[in-house]
């Protein structure tokens, strides 16, 4: 089984291709989904997946929620499964915004893509990524980069990261722990606030991982 999360108006054979029904979109046509659901409520069966892909939907979710749901995956995944993610270049997207010889219009579709289009509730990005971060984020996960290429349309720069699940088995507890030391790198000092935003975003990847990991 392949799924194809976030799927679109863009049908893949060979995949399931899952998205939210079209009342929930605003621009989208038509629907050509297969399954209608939520991306953070899908649970699958252990090793049943054999790839997990999304297009211009992992920059959607929250820094704690993303990470819970590498995770999930992971536990979904067969070993040596892959998860093939396309993502905003953030850096790529960075240089054309902050560059002052470029045109307004260059600059507004960058800031476009680093931030998202706006015309929905979820039509905003929560992360920027890049081939640094994700090459540091996947291998937290359980993932071992084997493919990174970025690619440019209608003036955006994206990665694309294909990644395979590692043989060995990682526990949920193991996760758990990886994700308390993973998303210490984001705090900015060890005061009592920053511990308590740090205790808060534990609390967001446990209950993604309550949700969607394999059972």
């Amino acid at each position: 089984m392949k799924l194809h999360l976030g799927c679109g108006q863009r049908y893949l054979d060979g995949y399931v291709n899952i998205d939210f029904p079209l009342s929930s979109h605003t621009a989208q046509t038509e629907s050509v989904a297969d399954l209608h659901a939520d991306i953070i409520m899908l649970k699958y069966t252990p090793e049943s997946v054999s790839e997990v892909r999304l297009h211009h939907v992992f920059e959607h979710f929250p820094r704690p929620v993303a990470c819970g749901l590498l995770a999930c995956w992971y536990s979904w995944l067969k070993p040596g499964g892959v998860i093939h993610i396309e993502v905003p270049d953030f850096s790529g997207a960075a240089r054309i915004m902050l560059n002052p010889l470029n045109s307004f219009k260059k600059r507004a579709v960058a800031e476009r893509h680093l931030f998202g289009s706006h015309e929905a509730s979820w039509a905003v990005h929560c992360e920027g990524y890049s081939p640094w971060l994700l090459n540091k984020m996947l291998p937290v996960f359980g993932f071992k980069v084997i493919k990174m290429s970025g690619n440019e349309w209608c003036g955006t720069c994206n990665v694309e990261v294909v990644a395979s699940r590692v043989a060995d088995t990682v526990t949920r507890e193991m996760f758990v722990s990886s994700a308390d030391e993973y998303l210490q790198n984001y705090l900015l000092n060890s005061s009592d606030i920053e511990m308590r935003i740090h205790a808060a975003w534990m609390v967001i990847f446990n209950e993604q991982l309550e949700k969607g990991w394999a059972q």
